[in-house]
Formats: C-alpha cells, sequence, structure tokens
C-alpha cells in the first residue's frame, strides 16, 4: 500500500469523473463515512470510482442520506498496465471469497470462474455473484486501489480455452509445473488459470497446453485453491500490484 495513504479509508462512487469538482456519496458508502466513521464537514476523504482515478476531498456537507465533498486534489490517474484475469475454477463459496478477495489485494482486473471437470460445482447463482462483487469491491478500497475487477458469470471450460487464444501468457497453478519466471519477462495480457481442489483434468490440461499454457508451481507444498491462486497472482504480480503501485 502506498505508505501515505495507509491509514486513510477509501470511499467508492461510480460517478466521479475526471474534472468533477464535487461528488455526493450515498448508499451504503454514506452510511460508513457518516455512522461508523464519523466523518464530519472539513475532515478529508479519499475517493475512487474503480475505474483508475483516485482523489482527495473535503467534507462540506454531511445529510442523512448523503455526503457532500469537494474535490481538492487527484491523487492518482491510470489504466491498469496490465490486464490481469483469473480465472478461477467453481470451488465452495467461501474458499471462493477467499480467493477473489486476496487476488482483489494483489492486482487482478478481472475473475472468470468457470467449470472443471472435477469441480465439486458447477454454477453459482446470480444472488451469489452479486455477494461476490460486494466482497471484490471491499477488497478493492481495503487494498486502495483505483480498478475496481469485473466478476463475469461462470463459463465453460470451452470459453476458458476461448479466452486463452486470445492472451498473450497463460499461466496455471500446478503442483508438478516448472518454477515459476518472472512477470517482466512475458508482457502482455495475463490469464491466471487455477483449477478445483482434485486438479484439472488430464483433458483440460492437455487443451490448455496447446493454447500455449505454462504450468507452473509457486510451493514446495500441496497448496488448496484459494490459496494457490492467491500466491501465484503475487508471484506474478510483484512488486507492482494494480499496475505498477508501490510494493506492500
Amino acid at each position: 500500500m502506498r505508505g501515505d495513504h495507509a491509514h486513510h479509508f477509501l470511499y467508492y462512487s461510480q460517478e466521479l469523473e475526471k474534472d468533477s469538482a464535487r461528488i455526493d456519496i450515498t448508499g451504503d458508502e454514506h452510511h460508513h463515512l457518516h455512522r461508523v466513521l464519523r466523518k464530519r464537514c472539513g475532515d478529508t476523504v479519499y475517493i475512487t470510482n474503480g475505474r483508475g482515478i483516485i482523489v482527495c476531498g473535503t467534507v462540506e456537507t454531511v445529510g442523512d442520506t448523503t455526503t457532500e465533498v469537494r474535490v481538492i486534489g487527484t491523487v492518482e490517474e491510470r489504466t491498469p498496465e496490465q490486464a490481469v484475469t483469473l480465472a478461477l475454477a467453481c470451488l465452495k463459496k467461501d474458499a471462493f471469497d477467499q480467493a477473489v478477495r486476496q487476488c482483489t489485494e494483489l492486482g487482478i482486473t478481472r475473475c472468470l470462474p468457470f467449470a472443471a471437470d472435477l469441480s465439486h460445482l458447477t454454477d453459482y447463482s446470480d444472488a451469489y455473484l452479486e455477494r461476490l462483487r460486494r466482497v471484490v469491491l471491499s477488497a478493492m478500497k481495503q487494498s486502495f486501489r483505483s480498478i475496481l475487477p469485473s466478476i463475469e458469470r461462470v463459463a465453460p471450460f470451452e470459453r476458458l480455452l476461448r479466452e486463452a487464444r486470445e492472451h498473450a501468457v497463460i499461466v496455471a497453478g500446478d503442483a508438478d509445473g516448472q518454477p515459476l519466471k518472472p512477470l517482466h519477462e512475458r508482457p502482455g495480457r495475463l490469464l491466471i488459470v487455477v483449477g478445483p481442489e482434485a486438479g484439472l483434468s488430464g483433458d483440460e490440461k492437455r487443451q490448455l497446453e496447446k493454447c500455449g499454457c505454462e504450468f507452473v508451481s509457486v510451493s514446495a507444498y500441496r497448496l488448496r485453491s484459494e490459496t494457490s491462486a492467491a500466491a501465484l497472482t503475487a508471484a506474478l504480480l510483484a512488486p507492482s500490484c494494480d499496475g505498477g503501485g508501490d510494493p506492500v
């Protein structure tokens, strides 16, 4: 996390634009700002639109449903230097939550759940996907990121293969894989593939291999899928999470 902002909370507003002079904070964000953190007129707050912009502002008015903030400066304005998609096989929901939360903090820009041959679950409800978007939003704010990762609907394995053919770099976690090479040696759109607890099937591995997938190991031990997702993402993206931020 950037040292200057290590103890500041980040708020989210879709309405924030590059030239915004004032922002109205509403809904859950207003509740947290007003009722939980007890922000008052004159306090400094930070706001992101999840599309690469973070601004600093001063609270001007606090109402029952809205906090009005005057923008005083731009803290960050960027687009991700590299699009990073985490393709994660369907897991139990608490494990999937954990993986996506940690990988958001580490710098992914998109999550694509997929149904694998050996997955115990093969789909998620709309309600769960909406919950997962709230998990991602919270993780983005906690880690002071300016990019909100998108959450896609569960994809069949055939769609994952199409995605793989469109990416410059495809890396899959595999306990028997080769040691990981530094990411800077492989520029381009990155697809990180993590299978279910039982692993990818032999046929799935062969099909990914035909797409140019590299199977790598990031630990001397067998990792759970949610741990593997975080470890692989961290190894690939460190030290510049979120397309170029400072190391933690």
